[in-house]
């Protein structure tokens, strides 16, 4: 687009300033192809009552005009790459006002040429921070896809090549996320990449995923994703793995698995380790030791009362003060239900050896059933064995 203005007028009385502005700049606008056509002519007639109001000696910028101006400049930032030519432009008109301002005499504006540079500064600013926002922002999309596909390639063990793994980390904390509700994938990302720097990867979605975050050792692995946990907004569970970058697959593979163990034994939305639930971990890996403790909660199933006090048990560390406030029972109540517990499992709730095989036992038979959902899900879809 070309910027030249018409030729310099001639001295210009104030009733006439808005008018010969908009007759300076009129044959730029015929130039301009649209969508930027639309967005420069919702600019100027925001900006062109501002450098009046300056000539004029009134200062009508205010928060709201700010905002007004930017989403205009956001609009011309999306619609061009370059927005030189409009800075151009802008700096030229607040030239024929100063023009105007200064040359004085009866009947002439009697604004401060100080107020009408301010004016033009101030558009010319927003011009130039709207710009750089704008071709950040697009940067920023093209490369969270870039690092997603990044992230993708990492999850599933694909190697780069020697020299396309500059921008990698030499170890990440590999987190499997699962969101109670959906969440904006924006956000998600944005909290990772706050917390952990720019060298974040990440494969995100509204529900969950997984997100690479630099991290030099499992203490800081672990420290990085409690922090991005406690910025998130919601019912979020999370777990980390952390492994150097050539072992990221396996990683998922951990924190996938950590993260299932965690949603299925029914535990509190917070970040998991593998350490949190070992036992569970190991018994999930030997399907004859988890068809075992299966076994050993099958007793409970017809008297529901009597697992919902087991749950409880177990969420509580075996603390029967806890656990009776929790269950709105008393406590003689709850010393009959253990009775009752032990008398069907043959294990005793309130000891250690009892309350951690039980605990085991119950992730056991929440893994299982989740397993047979998935498996009925799976042979009722169209092509499924019914």
């Amino acid at each position: 687009m070309t910027t030249t203005l018409r030729p310099e007028p001639g001295l210009v009385e104030p009733t006439d300033l808005a008018t010969s502005l908009w007759a300076d700049v009129a044959p730029v606008l015929r130039d301009v192809p649209e969508p930027l056509d639309a967005a420069l002519h919702s600019l100027l007639r925001a900006a062109i009552p501002l450098m009046v109001s300056a000539a004029n000696g009134e200062d009508l910028w205010s928060e709201e005009t700010a905002t007004r101006i930017r989403a205009h400049v956001t609009k011309i930032a999306d619609a061009t790459n370059d927005v030189t030519p409009i800075v151009g432009m802008v700096s030229e008109l607040t030239s024929r006002v100063l023009h105007v301002v200064m040359s004085g005499g009866a009947g002439r504006p009697a604004g401060s040429p100080r107020a009408v540079s301010a004016a033009g500064s101030r558009l010319v600013a927003e011009l130039l921070a709207g710009a750089h926002h704008t071709t950040t922002r697009k940067h920023r999309g093209t490369l969270a896809k870039g690092r997603s596909q990044r992230a993708q390639e990492l999850l599933r063990g694909i190697r780069t090549e020697a020299d396309d793994d500059y921008d990698l980390a030499p170890a990440y904390a590999v987190v499997a996320v699962h969101c109670g509700e959906p969440l904006d994938t924006a956000t998600m990302i944005g909290t990772f990449e706050q917390v952990a720097s720019d060298g974040t990867l990440t494969a995100l979605g509204p529900a969950g995923g997984f997100a690479l975050l630099p991290a030099g050792d499992e203490a800081r692995a672990a420290q990085l994703t409690r922090q991005a946990h406690a910025a998130l907004p919601g019912r979020v569970w999370m777990s980390v793995s952390w492994r150097p970058r050539g072992e990221v697959a396996w990683g998922r593979q951990e924190a996938g698995k950590v993260l299932s163990l965690a949603l299925a034994a029914d535990h509190r939305p917070g970040v998991y380790l593998l350490a949190d639930l070992l036992v569970e971990f190991a018994v999930a890996r030997e399907p004859t030791v988890s068809d075992n403790l299966v076994r050993i909660i099958d007793p409970l199933l017809q008297h529901p009362a009597l697992l919902e006090t087991l749950k409880v048990l177990v969420a509580t560390d075996g603390n029967r003060s806890q656990a009776a406030e929790r269950l709105i029972i008393h406590r003689s109540t709850l010393d009959y239900r253990i009775q009752r517990i032990e008398q069907l499992t043959g294990l005793h709730p309130g000891s250690v050896r009892g309350i951690n095989v039980l605990s085991a036992a119950l992730t056991a038979h929440a893994v299982a059933a989740q397993a047979g959902r998935a498996s009925t899900q799976l042979a009722h879809r169209p092509g499924g064995n019914s």
